[in-house]
């Protein structure tokens, strides 16, 4: 095999440091710098990805706590409305009922006059049927005149003794 020739060495050596002089030059001045400033480039990014994320955080956590503060608010207005609506429908329902109360008590007085005067008009009427029947009674059973007065006399004497 030549490479194991020792005559070649000197020559196989030469070749051997000029390609990786080359390479180590290549790779030190062209491709190591291009990779470096790549990988500030994605380092800057990511950095400056990450400030913002940072910042858009705070951001939503400001946004987060006008949004509980708001919730709170409108809980607490919501409140004080329905407590303001009760208090509200509770005095015009106290105030429904007096006007019923005294609407009904109105009808009841006036039912109880009607009925006081009905109960007048049917005493009067019974009183007067009371009158008529005497007398037809008195008349059919004896031949006695008896004038309306006598019979109011009498009737209202045995009224009086049966009512006390």
């Amino acid at each position: 095999m030549p490479q194991l020739n020792s005559e070649f060495f000197v020559s196989q050596l030469f070749w051997l440091i000029l390609t990786f002089s080359f390479l180590l030059i290549f790779l030190w001045r062209i491709s190591l710098p291009r990779i470096s400033s790549v990988l500030e480039k994605r380092e800057n990014k990511i950095n400056h990805d990450f400030a913002a994320a940072k910042k858009l955080q705070a951001e939503a956590e400001e946004i987060q706590k006008q949004i509980n503060k708001q919730l709170h608010e409108t809980r607490t207005g919501t409140a004080d409305l329905i407590k303001k609506a009760i208090y509200n429908f509770k005095d015009h329902e106290i105030k429904e009922l007096q006007q019923l109360d005294k609407n009904i008590g109105i009808r009841i007085d006036k039912s109880a006059e009607q009925i006081e005067k009905n109960k007048i008009k049917s005493i009067n009427q019974i009183h007067n049927q009371i009158y008529e029947i005497t007398k037809l009674t008195l008349s059919k059973i004896s031949n006695v005149n008896v004038t309306n007065k006598e019979i109011q006399q009498t009737v209202s004497q045995i009224e009086n003794k049966v009512l006390n």
